[in-house]
């Protein structure tokens, strides 16, 4: 799409200027060009396929003839497969066609990435940078931004994963289990449904390639296991043994999330910036650093809309979200004077190394109660998750953030229904959603192939065909999905 627009606006005797390849939620460029200048680029732009919208506020619509510039468009190739939009929209550009202001002598935008307004002069100044295999000028706030946030180096993705059907892990598992009899464990911490593998992970990791565009290097944590479906992708992951990551031995083997979770900054040759994530945790439309991340480098968190925590455990039947979040409250407010009770969303964990670092120096006490449990207890604390966010919110390392998220639980019929949605235009499409493997009911397993099979779906193992912009009314805005049942990998 970048590569037409260059070629249109050198036709049409028109510049492009890169505004921001960081902060907007997609990569966005001024065009600056005369009234008609900027009709017949758009004109030509249709005409080589692409689709290309009016965005008004945070919505599209079709750019009708009547209308006259400055406008802010998304421009996009649309790539779909067995009918569902694989990459639409959002993995698209934003176009902001400036107007010229003969009064102030100046290029102006009043949506323009994080420049609205400019001199001929300026622009005739700027650095060039290299972007998608084109050399274009770039404005200096965008420049700064790009700069500063590349200091933080690149985004790895951490997985915790396990196989549950696997004969050997069964094996440590009764042998761990038999030696805790005597010992409390979280309501939820021996459930079978915690260490269930459906493959889940292939479709995660899928997604993170094909719409996490800052993606780095992807470890996966594990119990002496390699996940089977992952195909060529397994050559671009690292497999981090626990034995990795845990300094005491007598600490493994272990099937405590919470305990994995504490060690994850731990893993040799990790970047300063990664997301944990679980395999049930997949990316729905496309999405970068920025989303998780802001220019300081502080840490987005998203609050659910969920009951907040209660004030204290229910004993040996509260679960092990919640007796944890209870234990992170009571350590914050002894060391710090900060009462803590929200909740978070299922969605990747925006983490910063250091900051783990210099949360294990302040509060030895969280690991200490944690790693050397086995399975989930109620002394845990959830450090990599709970803790970690509250932590930062309290340091001034996090700061609310924001994300279109789908929360599907496989103990709930209804959800299949729900989950429909996911097959709908990327621009609708949650930008997150999660596959939440709940406790063992009698109606689960069917509720789960059935949320699979439309995983499946929205995430092929190709990119889809490139459809022509004759069939935009059928695709655009919005996608209805068309019901069929897909065998899964």
């Amino acid at each position: 799409v970048l590569t037409v627009l260059i070629e249109t606006a050198k036709a049409v005797g028109a510049r492009v200027y890169v505004a921001d390849i960081v902060f907007s939620p997609r990569p966005t460029f001024w065009f600056c060009g005369t009234n008609a200048q900027n009709a017949d680029a758009i004109k030509a732009i249709r005409q080589r396929d692409i689709h290309i919208y009016e965005l008004s506020g945070s919505r599209p619509r079709r750019l009708e003839k009547a209308m006259n510039p400055p406008l802010h468009t998304v421009a996009n190739y649309l790539h779909c497969e067995d009918d569902v939009v694989i990459h639409g929209l959002t993995s698209g550009i934003e176009i902001a066609f400036c107007n010229w202001d003969q009064a102030t002598g100046k290029w102006t935008s009043g949506k323009a990435g994080v420049e609205s307004e400019a001199t001929q002069r300026y622009l005739d100044d700027l650095d060039m940078v290299d972007f998608l295999g084109h050399k274009l000028p770039i404005l200096r706030n965008a420049q700064a931004l790009a700069a500063q946030y590349n200091r933080l180096g690149p985004v790895d993705l951490v997985y915790t994963w396990v196989d549950g059907s696997d004969p050997d892990w069964q094996k440590r598992k009764a042998i761990a289990q038999n030696k805790v009899l005597d010992q409390e464990t979280s309501a939820d911490g021996l459930d079978d449904a915690r260490f269930q593998n459906d493959e889940e992970i292939v479709y995660s990791i899928r997604s993170a390639m094909r719409y996490f565009v800052d993606v780095g290097q992807i470890y996966i944590v594990t119990d002496q296991q390699i996940p089977q479906g992952l195909g060529p992708m397994l050559d671009k992951i690292k497999i981090v043994d626990h034995k990795e990551i845990f300094a005491d031995p007598e600490h493994l083997p272990t099937f405590n999330s919470h305990a994995i979770g504490a060690q994850l900054h731990c893993i040799e040759g990790l970047s300063e910036c990664y997301l944990y994530l679980n395999d049930d945790v997949m990316f729905g439309s496309a999405m970068g650093r920025a989303d998780f991340f802001d220019e300081f480098g502080r840490t987005r968190q998203f609050r659910s809309t969920a009951a907040c925590l209660p004030y204290d455990s229910q004993g040996s039947n509260e679960i092990a979200v919640n007796t944890a979040g209870i234990n992170n409250r009571e350590l914050l407010q002894k060391k710090f004077g900060v009462f803590s009770y929200r909740k978070f969303k299922h969605a990747p964990i925006a983490t910063r190394r250091s900051v783990m670092e210099q949360m294990q120096e302040e509060l030895p006490e969280a690991w200490e109660a944690t790693i050397q449990n086995r399975f989930r207890n109620p002394n845990d604390y959830s450090i990599a998750g709970a803790l970690y966010m509250h932590y930062c919110a309290a340091k001034g390392h996090g700061i609310l953030g924001g994300v279109r998220y789908g929360y599907f639980s496989t103990s709930d019929p209804k959800e299949i229904k729900k989950a429909e949605r996911l097959l709908r235009s990327d621009w609708r499409r949650p930008q997150v959603f999660c596959i939440n493997e709940t406790l063992s009911n009698a109606g689960k397993a069917r509720v789960k192939a059935s949320l699979m099979d439309t995983v499946a779906r929205l995430l092929p193992e190709a990119d889809g065909e490139v459809v022509p912009i004759s069939w935009r009314e059928k695709y655009a805005p919005r996608l209805i999905p068309r019901k069929r049942r897909i065998k899964m990998v």
